[in-house]
């Protein structure tokens, strides 16, 4: 697998994988938008974000009852 920054930063590189469908699962990983999941994964410092997610999706549900 060879890889670039998408942002043009210059970084890259190249790593083999057993099979292409390794390398195709570690490809997915990296494009992967980590923003999507910024109140799920959170650190510690960003408890606040933790509980305003923990708490919409509470009320989320309790409103589709």
């Amino acid at each position: 697998m060879l890889w670039r920054c998408a942002r043009g930063c210059g970084a890259g590189g190249s790593k083999r994988y057993p099979t292409a469908l390794d390398a195709e699962r570690y490809a997915r990983a990296f494009d992967r938008e980590d923003q999507a999941d910024l109140g799920r994964r959170a650190p510690l410092g960003l408890l606040p974000l933790r509980l305003l997610r923990a708490w919409r999706l509470r009320h989320h549900e309790q409103a589709d009852r």
